[in-house]
């Protein structure tokens, strides 16, 4: 029961209101009827290659192929740009057939249904959270925490209300928002602030708190996981991307940071003992098994779950065989769907997940790719 609430959760109906969905759902199995349907589909089909590189590969170019609108809503637009890239992700006007860089059509301010960037003076600039409503961003700060998965420069300019500000605006609010007492969900700030300010970063909130980095790494720490959105995976990838930040720059694993080791370590079994026996992930995400058979759902919960493992792991343990059968049986079920729409949380999630396993087992890292 768990198992399908959750994904339920992570894939609800377009205006369904939740705080804890990322990936609100639009009748998956429904051709679009027009290009402002938030589901990317291509008519296309090719044959699956035998060599599990070549489906990969095969499964990231298929995706590449799919349209992308500039009728879509910014939710799946920023989600497009997280799959495929920075440079590599497209718009098409649908009218015109006009092609844009997605990102740019974002930075000009062109008009996209959901995208709100509200200046905030001296603080910077804030994203407005739609929560479950697929149109907007869903949760606190993550348009800002997917585009810095890409490298996003700080100096990106942006035409907000006929005035430029950059990315640095955005990320500097990001920053002063975070808070440890407001109930706030911090598992994309806890991304953004690592990779921007540093893992021993402290400073005076705008409520005149005064936060270190640990804080909010102890906060994120505390909070559940089955719970949390998309069965956890957002916060676990969070956690883990600034452990290793943490350790790059030469930070020990003692205190929280063993902690956060010690939790690292405890999902990894979990979602090792919970996969399922076509390899799939369970569809109860990393906390108790769970083997819904509907399509979408387990491309959001495999992909979900070895996005986040395409980052824990070692890359001994990438190679084992659990977790590239894992990883096959994700990229089976995008070509197998390469012909019905996909609910674009769930692809794009997933889509990102193989392009870090890719560069990580195979050395091939596609352009502006992030990994810490």
């Amino acid at each position: 029961m768990f198992a399908k609430r959750a994904v339920v959760l992570c894939l609800l109906v377009v205006g369904t209101v939740t705080s804890i969905t990322c990936a609100p759902h639009g009748e998956p199995q429904r051709p679009p009827t027009s290009p402002g349907d938030d589901i990317a589909v291509t008519p296309t089909a090719a044959a699956v290659p035998a060599a599990f590189k070549d489906r990969i590969d095969a499964a990231l170019a298929h995706v590449s192929q799919r349209p992308l609108f500039t009728t879509h809503s910014f939710w799946t637009v920023f989600h497009g740009i997280l799959g495929m890239g920075l440079e590599q992700t497209k718009l098409v006007d649908p009218e015109t057939q006009k092609h844009f860089n997605a990102i740019d059509y974002v930075c000009k301010g062109q008009p996209i249904r959901g995208m709100v960037f509200m200046p905030m003076g001296s603080a910077g600039v804030d994203v407005q959270t739609q929560p479950g409503t697929g149109v907007g961003q869903g949760h606190q700060d993550q348009f800002v925490a997917e585009m810095a998965q890409w490298g996003m420069p700080l100096d990106r300019k942006f035409l907000i209300g006929g005035k430029e500000y950059t990315f640095a605006d955005f990320v500097r609010y990001s920053k002063a928002r975070t808070s440890v007492t407001a109930n706030q969900e911090l598992s994309w700030a806890i991304l953004i602030i690592s990779q921007y300010y540093g893992t021993d970063a402290t400073w005076t909130n705008e409520a005149g708190e005064k936060v270190t980095f640990e804080d909010v790494v102890r906060y994120e720490l505390n909070q559940p996981i089955e719970d949390a959105a998309c069965g956890g995976t957002h916060r676990l990838f969070g956690l883990t991307w600034a452990y290793h930040l943490h350790l790059q720059k030469g930070g020990k694993k003692v205190g929280v940071w063993q902690d956060v080791a010690d939790k690292i370590d405890l999902y990894k079994k979990q979602a090792r003992k919970f996969q399922n026996p076509d390899r799939s992930f369970s569809t109860g995400y990393v906390s108790q098994p769970g083997n819904d058979q509907d399509k979408q759902v387990r491309i959001a919960t495999t992909g979900h779950v070895l996005e986040w493992l395409a980052l824990a792991l070692t890359k001994e343990e990438l190679s084992e065989s659990w977790v590239q059968e894992a990883a096959n049986a994700l990229v089976m079920m995008i070509l197998e769907s390469r012909s019905d729409p996909i609910d674009g949380g769930a692809l794009y999630h997933a889509v990102h997940g193989l392009h870090i396993y890719r560069a990580r087992v195979f050395s091939t890292p596609t352009p502006g790719l992030l990994m810490p």
